[in-house]
């Protein structure tokens, strides 16, 4: 193998790959990087057995070839060189790396140890990533971290009727959104890996793409994204997704209509308070508006008022700050309608304008009178 290629195009994509290589994998090839060439371009491949990536980008190929090598290793090797040129040279099982100043000496492993991709099928859908990139970045976030429940680190993706719904949650809170796609799509249901929706973002985001494919692998249950010289294969989640329209209230005793940026401050100076006291976060309805306060005994307490349209009873809530703090950093509008109906009760989240098809819930914490 033998090719030279531009560090600008090179280290852009190594800086991507870089983010889908683990740290500790379980198999010692799953820390390097597949490189290939044929047919005139050179491939690039990377994978943590949750998601793989692959590249293609412009080369000039002398001799075809692949093999792999330390991922990380070639990627800060790479952004340190200062030639516009590079080239790579595979002599036996050692790839050496040449500029005009700099010559390196890479140990390698031999590709067929490298775990296989399946083939890209045809693209079925497309989807246009400026219309979903801001329902992603809504419902994402809920999605649980905690394998020990594996379909609750998805996000459930349907496509029905000419709207993408996603939905996410973690058992503590729900995120809600849809889209709509009045172009045929194929409809499906399925659990897309929150990891991996939100590499997909960083990755059309890097690459400034306004498109986006999406096809599904059936006998492999797995499915892949594809953009313009990229292709992102996941793996698909098995299990029942919680019923969580179940769960939205359809009533309501108190709604209260209050700006997100004055709420978010307001949480972030409780959650001072709150982090020593199990992160609870008091949520009091009076007439004029809303009155936070965390309390640690050993510390202090935290009280602070803010002044807001309130429709309804007076009532009294708690919740989890890390919530609240999750929510408004990623809620899609500048005012918040806040609904709920007790203190056991989920509390509702909206946007005020009543245009946005975004909802989130958050169950509250029981708390002592």
């Amino acid at each position: 193998m033998h090719f030279l290629v531009l560090k600008e195009n090179i280290q852009k994509i190594l800086t991507i790959a870089g983010r889908n290589i683990s740290n500790r994998p379980q198999l010692p090839i799953l820390s390097n990087i597949l490189l290939k060439t044929e047919n005139g371009k050179l491939t690039l491949a990377v994978t943590n057995l949750e998601i793989g990536v692959i590249f293609t980008i412009p080369a000039k190929i002398e001799k075809e070839g692949e093999t792999t090598i330390p991922g990380k290793l070639l990627t800060e090797f790479v952004s340190l060189l200062s030639a516009e040129k590079i080239e790579f040279l595979l002599e036996g099982t050692n790839l050496r790396v040449l500029t005009n100043k700099t010559k390196a000496s890479f140990s390698t492993t031999p590709p067929a140890d490298f775990p296989p991709f399946p083939k890209p099928p045809e693209i079925k859908n497309m989807f246009s990533f400026t219309k979903i990139k801001d329902a992603l970045t809504h419902t994402v976030f809920a999605a649980s971290l905690d394998e020990g429940r594996p379909v609750l680190t998805g996000v459930k993706t349907v496509v029905s009727n000419g709207k993408l719904t996603l939905s996410a949650t973690d058992g503590y809170r729900l995120s809600m959104e849809n889209v709509d796609i009045p172009d045929k799509k194929e409809e499906f249901t399925l659990i897309l890996p929150s990891q991996t929706l939100t590499e997909v973002m960083r990755i059309a985001a890097d690459l400034k793409v306004e498109d986006v494919g999406f096809s599904i692998i059936e006998n492999k249950n797995q499915a892949v994204f594809t953009f313009p010289q990229v292709h992102v294969f996941t793996r698909l989640i098995d299990g029942e997704f919680p019923n969580v329209e179940k769960i939205i209230p359809t009533m309501f005793k108190t709604k209260v209509t209050v700006g997100r940026e004055e709420l978010l401050q307001s949480v972030k100076t409780a959650s001072l308070f709150a982090r020593s006291a199990a992160n609870i976060v008091k949520v009091k309805v009076e007439k004029e508006g809303l009155r936070l306060s965390a309390v640690t005994p050993q510390i202090g307490e935290d009280e602070d008022f803010i002044e807001t349209k309130v429709e309804g009873e007076e009532g009294e809530i708690a919740f989890n700050y890390r919530f609240l703090m999750d929510l408004l950093n990623n809620f899609p509008e500048e005012e918040v309608v806040f609904e709920m109906s007790g203190p056991l009760n989920p509390g509702v989240f909206k946007p005020a304008s009543g245009k946005s098809p975004f909802l989130h819930i958050i169950m509250p914490v029981r708390i002592q009178s």
